[in-house]
């Protein structure tokens, strides 16, 4: 067989060619330590790098969630912290406002104290986050929650629900708390009256509650009471009235009250605030009512303490789930981190070796060609 000048030059440069960029992606794999630079390269392992990046860039997403998370909780609890002691300062304020030998300018002096606990508290209770949003409004975050409505009279205006953040494909944790269920939801009911009607001995009937409901507004007609019930999502039912002789009217079954008089009112839970406003009012006026203020406060600061307390282990829980949570994010992460580097890292001794070989080879074929192609019959005669 014959081979022209042409076939061997053809045949060492395509030779040379392929050893050269075997050469060239050798260097390429050492000098990026990936011994995958493109799916051909190993078409299985590709998929399962490109898996394992899915599921690590997933996990850390959860895991800044849960960093995330665990500030704001760490703030609530530091909040909720505060409320307590103001609370329960309060209520030593109460106790005292209780001793009969206090005169009405110590009285007085123990309403200011009083306003000034107020004040706290509904400072703690409207608290903002950094991205403005405030704490404890429930889902309703760009409304101030706690407001005063009138004198010695608040209302909440968040809601019940509490904002979901996702720690992992299956749990959602939440990263507030709603103030109605701390400040407002005492099952302590109290009447408003309007016009000429009295409303004395409103009670809860024996194991009935009325937590679920912001206020019950009674009104007359024709004879009879009728009654329209508002939750604290803002729904609203018509639990029947049913007069029970003497003027005594029950309430759905779940609250009577005494009425004289056929003009509208409502009933409503007592909440902190309004409880600790109308003591402040009643020891400035050294009200003939204060024992009675002061019974029906202590049973509100005791309610708000349990509450608070509630709300405290919970997000105390979240924490602890939080800190679990975060660390079997971060150790499954770690895994297929190290099963990536099995799959796509290079072996630098390998890669080295092979390095050299391919250099070798590559020399050498020059070398060769450089001498076969110098050979000629002249240089025989």
């Amino acid at each position: 067989m014959r081979v022209s000048t042409t076939q061997f030059s053809n045949m060492m440069t395509s030779v040379m060619q392929r050893q050269s960029g075997d050469l060239a992606r050798t260097f390429n794999d050492i000098s990026s330590g990936k011994r995958i630079q493109q799916p051909s390269d190993d078409a299985l392992a590709t998929v399962k790098v490109q898996h394992l990046n899915k599921e690590i860039a997933s996990l850390q997403q959860y895991i800044s969630n849960v960093d995330q998370l665990e500030g704001v909780l760490q703030q609530e609890d530091t909040l909720l912290t505060n409320m307590v002691n103001v609370v329960q300062r309060a209520r030593e304020n109460v106790l005292l406002a209780g001793n009969g030998a206090l005169d009405i300018q110590n009285l007085s002096s123990l309403a200011d104290e009083i306003d000034e606990q107020i004040n706290e508290l509904k400072s703690l209770g409207n608290y903002r986050l950094a991205d403005g949003q405030y704490m404890f409004a429930g889902s309703n975050t760009l409304v101030e929650p706690i407001r005063e409505v009138a004198s010695d009279r608040f209302y909440f205006d968040g809601d019940e629900k509490q904002r979901l953040v996702a720690i992992s494909t299956s749990t959602k944790l939440a990263s507030n708390d709603s103030g109605v269920n701390m400040f407002f939801k005492t099952n302590i009911p109290v009447a408003h009256t309007s016009g000429g009607t009295t409303v004395d001995n409103v009670a809860l009937v024996a194991g009935q509650s009325i937590e679920e409901y912001s206020s019950i507004v009674l009104a007359y007609s024709a004879g009879s009471w009728s009654a329209t019930a508002t939750k604290w999502d803002g729904s609203t039912s018509s639990p029947a009235v049913t007069d029970t002789g003497s003027g005594e009217l029950n309430i759905g079954g779940f609250v009577t009250a005494d009425v004289t008089g056929t003009d509208s009112f409502t009933i409503k839970n007592l909440d902190t605030f309004t409880a600790l406003g109308s003591l402040s009012t009643s020891l400035r006026s050294n009200s003939p009512d204060l024992q009675q203020d002061i019974s029906t406060t202590l049973g509100v600061i005791d309610k708000t303490i349990g509450s608070l307390g509630q709300v405290q282990t919970s997000v105390g829980g979240r924490l602890n789930t939080l800190e679990s949570t975060h660390n079997s994010h971060s150790d499954v992460v770690l895994m297929d981190q190290v099963l990536r580097s099995e799959l796509e890292d290079l072996d630098y001794s390998e890669a080295i070796s092979r390095l050299n070989l391919q250099q070798t080879a590559l020399t050498a074929s020059q070398q060769a060609y450089v001498k076969i192609q110098g050979l000629s019959l002249f240089n025989f005669l």
